[in-house]
């Protein structure tokens, strides 16, 4: 009798589709014993949920979620599930129901018994072939939902099941997007898992290609995301055992470090990953860098630079990003640059004209700059800016255009309000020092006691027992700080060392050719003052 009085205070609020399951088999179900869940089998989950099956339905229960009143409860999941026929990621039959225990509603579903994913994977007998389709379909959804909803689902197979050719999501649960971060920790899985079986070196390509391409389908038109390289870079950060696993996972870093956005351009030799690898080891190393920034198509003044830097026999020289915007000579920088084999990140101007995705933060002056740029130069220059990486590490030192927290790397900001939180999250990292752009302020914070110290001027200082250090070189082409000539760095890497550096140059070459072009009078302001 009293299973009986439960059941009959069993309310169906509604299901997602047209096949609606009855009371009759949630009252069957019900009787059921709960399983118990974890973290291994064919049903996983929290240990709060109560879970119940037979060989055709699924039910759940979440004691942890009731209402004191059945009103309160049914609006509840009436939005729930108009919600989740907008998702459109569960099976059809999905059915919400409330249960009156004691003095609460509880709520609960119940849905046809999907053969999870997982279960799927680890036979022997199932199709590699097979397999990578089923996690392009799941990327595919996953991504989707993301765009769609800006929110994401829950990370692991297990949370999907197939039946009659179809995918689904299982789990209940959804989560605030965190900016790839558990998608590319999710890739990683894979590649652990994975690589010792079906996943071997040609299938990691094709998971590569698949990712890329998926990334670039649903986050195109995002503005100041690429969110193959940002994946690629998280990837980087994470360890992955010798052999198989770490060679599966260089070729899917490969690829998504290599996307092209102009994929009906020519093929134009770019800025490869072997060169910037090259970069890389100058990090750890004794010989000078001749750090520079902010070009921004300032032909005079890079040519100062250059001429400053060649005079003191330095070698090498590494760009943190923005070569184009703001100024008049795009075509001319670039060239430059590329004659003398100069390597570059990529900064949030080369993104947005690279890849003709205008910021909506953009200023109206600097967006129609970047269409003017945009118009100017060659297809080839674009699609070179739009195949620049976005950082390089070396531990303890790391390079970016933005700032080291800033997962997209080109769009945040180093300032007094946000460099003491980037220097400890360095310090966490086990990063020492960060050689950033994009503020145009030349200087350098340094960690100390908890406080952000600021160091600005032309300078020489040791950095070596410092525990973190943010070291902006200065703008060549657009200074800030009531700076007008063209500013640089020079760091000696294994000494820890820096040099912050400025040179003259004709202002006024510069100016004419902006208002010949007809730029923006608060352009060619900025530039004569500094600000």
């Amino acid at each position: 009798m009293e299973n009986q009085a439960k059941q009959e205070n069993i309310h169906i609020i509604g299901s997602l589709g047209n096949e609606n399951i009855d009371l009759q088999h949630i009252q069957r179900i019900l009787l059921q014993d709960n399983i118990e869940l974890g973290h291994a089998g064919e049903f996983m989950g929290k240990t709060t949920t109560h879970l119940k099956f037979n060989d055709h339905y699924v039910l759940k229960l979440h004691p942890d979620k009731n209402f004191a009143e059945e009103r309160i409860a049914t609006r509840w999941l009436s939005n729930l599930i108009e919600n989740e026929r907008e998702a459109n990621v569960y099976h059809p039959s999905r059915t919400w129901f409330i249960q009156h225990q004691g003095s609460h509603w509880h709520i609960g579903n119940i849905t046809r018994r999907l053969t999870p994913v997982h279960t799927l994977f680890e036979s022997p007998d199932f199709p590699a072939d097979k397999a990578l389709s089923f996690i392009a379909t799941i990327c595919d959804m996953y991504l989707s939902y993301i765009t769609r909803c800006d929110k994401r689902l829950d990370e692991g197979l297990s949370n999907f099941g197939f039946m009659d050719g179809k995918i689904y999501y299982l789990d209940d649960d959804i989560y605030a997007w965190d900016h790839f971060f558990a998608f590319s920790a999710w890739v990683a899985g894979w590649l652990r898992r994975y690589s010792h079986t079906w996943l071997n070196a040609s299938r990691s390509r094709q998971l590569g290609e698949t990712l890329r391409t998926l990334l670039h389908k649903h986050f195109n038109q995002s503005e100041g995301i690429d969110a193959p390289h940002i994946v690629a870079e998280q990837l980087k950060d994470m360890f992955f055992p010798s052999g198989n696993i770490q060679s599966a996972a260089d070729h899917i870093i490969e690829i998504l470090a290599s996307y092209t956005y102009q994929a009906d351009s020519p093929n134009i030799p770019v800025t490869t990953q072997g060169c910037m690898d090259d970069v890389t080891t100058w990090f750890d190393e004794y010989e000078p860098i001749a750090i520079l920034s902010d070009i921004h198509a300032n032909l005079p003044a890079l040519k100062a630079t250059l001429a400053d830097i060649d005079r003191q026999g330095i070698s090498r020289i590494f760009i943190l990003g923005d070569l184009v915007g703001y100024g008049p000579h795009p075509t001319e920088c670039l060239e430059l640059l590329q004659k003398r084999g100069l390597l570059s990140l990529r900064g949030n101007h080369d993104h947005a004209i690279g890849t003709g995705n205008m910021v909506h933060s953009m200023t109206s002056s600097s967006s129609h700059i970047a269409e003017w740029t945009i118009h100017t130069i060659e297809d080839k220059q674009r699609l070179y800016l739009s195949n620049l990486p976005l950082k390089i590490t070396l531990r303890p030192w790391m390079a970016v255009h933005g700032a080291p927290m800033d997962l997209t790397c080109f769009n945040g900001y180093i300032y007094q309000a946000t460099a003491l939180k980037n220097l400890q999250w360095m310090a966490q990292n086990s990063y020492k020092f960060c050689l950033h752009g994009h503020s145009h302020f030349q200087g350098i914070y340094i960690l100390q006691d908890q406080q952000a110290k600021h160091i600005k001027g032309e300078i020489y200082i040791d950095i070596s027992q410092e525990e973190a250090a943010l070291i902006c070189p200065g703008s060549v082409g657009q200074p800030r700080d009531g700076i007008t000539k063209a500013c640089y760095a020079v760091v000696r890497p294994r000494q820890a060392q820096v040099e912050l550096k400025q040179v003259e140059y004709e202002l006024r070459d510069v100016i004419h050719d902006m208002i010949i072009h007809k730029f923006p009078e608060q352009l060619i302001e900025r530039l004569k003052t500094g600000t």
